[in-house]
């Protein structure tokens, strides 16, 4: 059973990258309002994306975090938990709406797993990070509200990127790593 959720609202959708776009907005706890993208691709993929929206401007608005003044002395769990959990929510929508489609995310790096001379051996040629926090975080998360009886769990570690699979979608394993290692070439 998914927890708690915030309340959330679609925005519209835009194509502004050339992919086709919903977009949806939240409040969390801190008071902070997000974004939440999710990208149509073809064969019924779905990339998730997320960030708060004071980051809009910024090229690493998916690596950043809350700032600490943000939390008041809270450690930003429950908040955290309840923003993943609203993004289950609009993403089981979705499939309740079309029962052939995945979703993809990749787990952004922090500002510190970015830091080459701190990771130079996680760090690939083409940008992306080796097994990063984010990625590890919405593996267990996903594993629990996506159950291997209805969905493949698709993992590429090697770019922390991860793709819930509904078994009614005809893409074979190599199908998905052409889409990532596409996607990463083309948006990353």
């Amino acid at each position: 059973m998914l927890g708690e959720t915030f309340e959330y609202k679609s925005v519209g959708r835009n194509s502004l990258t050339g992919i086709q776009t919903d977009l949806y907005t939240f409040k969390c706890l801190f008071n902070q309002h997000y974004i939440l993208e999710v990208e149509h691709h073809k064969n019924d993929i779905y990339i998730i994306k997320f960030f708060q929206k004071n980051h809009t401007d910024s090229r690493h608005r998916y690596n950043l975090l809350n700032k600490k003044s943000l939390r008041k002395g809270s450690n930003g769990a429950k908040n955290f938990l309840t923003i993943l959990n609203t993004i289950i929510k609009v993403v089981l929508d979705t499939y309740s709406e079309n029962k052939n489609s995945s979703f993809g995310f990749m787990g952004s790096p922090t500002k510190d797993e970015m830091n080459k001379k701190l990771n130079p051996e996680r760090i690939n040629i083409d940008g992306t990070v080796l097994n990063t926090k984010r990625y590890n975080t919405y593996g267990v998360f996903v594993n629990r509200y996506f159950s291997p009886e209805i969905f493949d769990h698709i993992q590429i570690e090697s770019s922390s990127c991860y793709l819930i699979k509904s078994k009614e979608s005809s893409l074979t394993l190599k199908d998905v790593q052409k889409f990532f290692e596409k996607y990463i070439e083309e948006y990353c």
